[in-house]
């Protein structure tokens, strides 16, 4: 089937850059574009974006296949001593209070929510570092489902951890070493790298930096070599992991994952928030960003998600500058991964206080080539002849807009995902008119909204002292009894 697309403000690519060109056509044949300039060809099926901008499809780095539920308690107001370790407050369990894993209706309604959230937000590609633990076939399924294209396989580690009974964080270490949970992921990738017409793509997942011993990033690193796929790892990501590292290895979290072996080309860290230089880090000693530059690793920079903890990478404009290939990820809701690129260019001026910093141009790279970049997939962000035909449409003529003279600077400035009209992936309209063409989202909605009212209630089973959602995180106004 062909698809055209008419009459938009298409953001193409010239070979070396984005460009734009106004009332241009793309035409797609089968899974890929064929054509993008000024004629109108022939066509099984014409989409009118007349006013619209026509933009590549967002690759998103950074979308755990889950619920809000956990990420609702992140902005914990009653513990003082998390040292901005973020998911500690719902991922590093009382260990005799570890609950049984959640049923399997319950972890796949958390991936199909997260991964379609991500998707009708834009984001027509997705690294998904690891949700709730449950039937892999399933998420194959799931990811076919919705129509995404999703980088993906089972995240492991050696170490777990865990809050003891006076709230206090500690490691443990595993029995197996997390060597299954490698096995695991391997076998994923070997059973199921390619499938769904090329949406599910393998990428491994040693889970954070501080829960994988060396030896079993050494083994990752040889597991990606010889299955041909990236790395993923949340790395310098909280000072409760910098402290660990440093205690235990006697460096900071890039040293030591460059000593393992898992820096280059296919890795990507996510956060890399706490390195050398930070304003909260008294560590003056070597240079991290040099070693990322030099080792051509990327990150997957997330900064809504350390906003919301009062923190920030300093910063994304000094991280590219230094020659660091940057790309964005949301990691907690909303999976917005067009207002993500506003959070990043705000924050990125606020730290540096340089209010042109952090130009329109830098962060909508970041969302597109240099996120495919660090997928290691020049036919992704990018709307060219031979490229994925991975497009979004989004609406510029609403109020929030105002006249737009520049299609790309007002929609960094003002725009977020509930703009986006039209998701094609791999040539096929996966949403359209903001809705799903596979799944029903008011379905969805309802049963997410159930089983996250669920999990709240139940919190205080789980929590190390018993706290309810609401000592966690209050809400900002009282209900009215009735």
């Amino acid at each position: 089937m062909t698809i055209r697309i008419d009459g938009g403000t298409i953001v193409g690519w010239s070979g070396a850059t984005h460009e734009i060109i106004d009332g241009g056509s793309v035409l797609i044949e089968g899974d890929s574009v064929s054509y993008i300039g000024s004629e109108r060809r022939p066509a099984d099926r014409v989409i009118d974006a007349a006013g619209k901008l026509v933009s590549p499809g967002f690759i998103n780095l950074h979308v755990h296949s889950q619920l809000n539920v956990g990420d609702y308690l992140i902005t914990d107001a009653t513990k003082k001593d998390y040292l901005s370790a973020n998911f500690f407050v719902f991922g590093a369990p009382v260990k005799e209070k570890s609950a049984a894993p959640p049923p399997p209706e319950s972890v796949a309604l958390g991936r199909r929510y997260a991964l379609y959230s991500a998707l009708r937000n834009g984001a027509t590609t997705i690294l998904d570092p690891g949700g709730g633990p449950g039937n892999l076939d399933d998420y194959v399924e799931i990811v076919g489902q919705i129509g995404a294209r999703v980088f993906f396989s089972p995240p492991y580690r050696s170490h777990d951890v865990f809050t003891d009974a006076q709230g206090r964080h500690y490691y443990e270490a595993r029995e197996d070493g997390g060597r299954p949970g490698l096995q695991r992921a391997a076998d994923f990738i070997r059973k199921f790298n390619g499938a769904k017409n090329g949406r599910v793509q393998g990428i491994l997942n040693p889970a954070q930096a501080e829960t994988c011993e060396p030896s079993l990033l050494k083994e990752t690193a040889a597991a990606a070599k010889e299955l041909g796929v990236g790395i993923h790892t949340h790395a310098a990501g909280n000072l409760r992991e910098l402290i660990e590292i440093l205690y235990t290895h006697g460096k900071p979290a890039i040293e030591y994952l460059a000593d393992a072996g898992v820096l280059g080309a296919k890795t990507i860290l996510g956060h890399t928030v706490f390195i050398t230089g930070h304003s909260k880090l008294d560590y003056p000693f070597g240079d991290e960003l040099k070693l990322l530059a030099d080792t051509g690793t990327s990150v997957g920079h997330c900064p809504h998600k350390y906003a919301k903890m009062a923190n920030a990478a300093e910063s994304f404009d000094r991280y590219v500058d230094a020659g660091v290939n940057m790309g964005l990820g949301t990691d907690t809701y909303p999976l917005d991964i067009v207002a993500e690129m506003r959070y990043a260019s705000l924050i990125s001026r606020l730290v540096d206080k340089k209010y042109y910093g952090a130009r329109a141009a830098r962060v909508f790279n970041a969302a597109t080539v240099w996120g495919a970049k660090a997928l290691g997939r020049d036919d992704l962000g990018k709307i060219a002849p031979g490229a994925k035909a991975d497009i979004v449409i989004v609406n510029l003529r609403t109020t929030r807009y105002g006249p737009a003279r520049d299609p790309i600077n007002a929609l960094v400035e003002y725009g977020c995902g509930a703009d986006v009209e039209t998701v094609i992936v791999n040539g096929e309209a996966v949403v359209e008119g903001g809705r799903s063409t596979r799944i029903d989202d008011e379905k969805l909605f309802a049963e997410a909204e159930a089983a996250a009212k669920r999990a709240w209630d139940n919190w205080p089973k789980r929590d190390w002292a018993g706290r309810s959602v609401e000592e966690i995180n209050p809400p900002a106004f009282p209900t009215r009894k009735t």
